[in-house]
């Protein structure tokens, strides 16, 4: 198998595991940011603010993973189905949960433990977030390498997609133009 196949293969199944990962973490995020509104029961203003940003970060992931799968499987060769673009895309995300998931910890001191912590109330959602917060950012973190090498791979002379580039050409100009997959016009892309 070729690296083209491995693309076709795995962007889909790493994308569909971020997308997924990303559903819980809003659906847990939205009902604590809910009961925290409703209620004013959170245990400290940081606890309520990082809760509301893992949710507007699962929402981000959410959004912007679905519009690359679809450039990824309708705009091949355009911009926005670039690996630079994904590169960029994937940083934010990358930046985005890795804050996300280090800042629930920090509150929530590591761990939860419902024999030591009796005033947290949400024990266990907040446990239960902290957990997938960590798993999608390695998820994101997962899917930057493999989009980074990617990129060094295609980029690299002697490459397929290297010769269609002026020398002169930097790194950043060349990984915009080149697709993340490249498939001739006339096949279908494979679900």
């Amino acid at each position: 198998m070729n690296s083209d196949t491995h693309m076709r293969m795995g962007h889909p199944i790493v994308s569909s595991l971020i997308i997924f990962c990303s559903i819980i973490v809003l659906s847990i995020s939205a009902w604590l940011t809910s009961c925290f509104t409703v209620d004013d029961n959170y245990f400290s203003l940081a606890e309520r603010d990082r809760t509301r940003f893992l949710l507007f970060t699962s929402a981000w992931t959410i959004v912007f993973s679905v519009l690359y799968m679809l450039f990824f499987f309708y705009l091949p060769g355009s911009v926005l189905g670039s690996v630079g673009s994904h590169i960029v895309f994937l940083f934010l995300t990358f930046i985005f949960w890795t804050a996300g998931a280090t800042s629930i910890t920090t509150v929530l001191g590591g761990e939860l433990n419902s024999n030591t912590q009796r005033s947290i109330i949400y024990l266990d959602q907040l446990n239960a977030l902290q957990g997938f917060a960590w798993v999608t950012e390695a998820l994101v973190t997962f899917a930057l390498v493999a989009v980074l090498i990617c990129g060094i791979i295609t980029a690299r002379p002697g490459s397929d997609h290297h010769d269609n580039f002026d020398d002169r050409d930097n790194i950043i100009v060349r990984l915009s133009k080149v697709p993340i997959r490249s498939l001739p016009e006339s096949q279908p892309p494979h679900y």
